[in-house]
């Protein structure tokens, strides 16, 4: 559908099966996100046809958030927390915004939205007896699923059942910015439900800090948690976070048993299998 030879030459160079042209595309295409409509733009004599350009889009996948409210304290409300993606294009044109997240920010209260909700059947929940220990670290919109579990020990706490205390581990880029729910967390404390313990990589007079960093930093008090039988959760990005924390645990295990590399990673395996170390990533990036 395209005649100009410049603007042909440039999209058959994406196309070829040689390695040169797979490198260009992945390099051009994919690591900038473009989509079908960029490209249409960068070559407006194409002349595609407008029912041939709708048959080519992908449909819209759901889009799964974790509930961040426990319906022990509201059983007819059910919450979510979204990062609204709303940033420069990787493409290099204009601004890109996430469709489900700016569709969200954009209706108003009131409001009817179409949703599910759906049972994963995820052992990443609640572990039934409420006098397990719990260690939750959740940076950003990772802290969701962990709103849901300390609203949840509250309202058991008000209903006279005695809880076991916790650590909050949530990490944020400034507490004047993005500290969500700062005043129900701090609630949570007062209450004796759980020690937050906030971590803030974009203060201007400090170095940046992050949840692994503050693991390795109260590495005792972790530890006697662990001994005391603590759930592990970790909830956010996969990418570097998630490691990240992984690492921090390991070294947490070598120092206090003096153990390797590779008996930490053993350790940290069979809790896994306990669903003792249990994981909700999703790549960011």
């Amino acid at each position: 559908y395209t005649e100009c030879p410049p603007e042909k030459v440039k999209l058959e160079a994406l196309i070829g099966e040689d390695d040169e042209s797979k490198a260009r595309y992945k390099e051009e295409i994919m690591a900038k996100r473009k989509s079908l409509i960029d490209l249409l733009e960068e070559c407006p004599a194409c002349e595609l046809p407008f029912n041939v350009y709708l048959e080519m889009l992908p449909s819209l996948r759901p889009r799964y958030y974790s509930i961040s409210s426990s319906p022990l304290q509201n059983d007819r409300t059910c919450s979510i927390t979204v990062a609204v993606v709303d940033a420069p294009a990787r493409s290099g044109n204009g601004e890109f915004e996430g469709v489900c997240s700016n569709y969200l920010l954009h209706k108003a209260e009131g409001s009817v939205i179409m949703a599910f909700v759906r049972d994963t059947g995820s052992a990443f929940r609640l572990p039934e007896n409420p006098h397990t220990p719990l260690i939750m670290v959740g940076p950003g919109t990772g802290l969701a699923p962990f709103r849901g579990f300390l609203q949840e020990r509250a309202a058991l706490k008000l209903q006279g059942v005695p809880v076991e205390t916790s650590l909050l581990f949530s990490g944020n880029r400034h507490p004047k910015q993005d500290y969500i729910y700062e005043d129900e967390l701090k609630n949570f404390e007062e209450q004796g439900i759980t020690k937050v313990l906030p971590a803030f990589s974009r203060l201007d007079s400090q170095k940046k800090t992050y949840v692994q960093d503050l693991l390795l930093e109260n590495k005792d008090t972790v530890w006697q948690l662990i001994e005391d039988g603590a759930v592990i959760y970790v909830c956010g990005d996969a990418s570097k976070m998630a490691p990240g924390v992984r690492k921090a645990f390991a070294s947490i295990y070598q120092q206090k048993t003096g153990a390797d590399e590779q008996a930490a990673e053993e350790w940290l395996s069979g809790l896994t299998g306990q669903n003792r170390y249990l994981v909700d990533v999703w790549a960011t990036s």
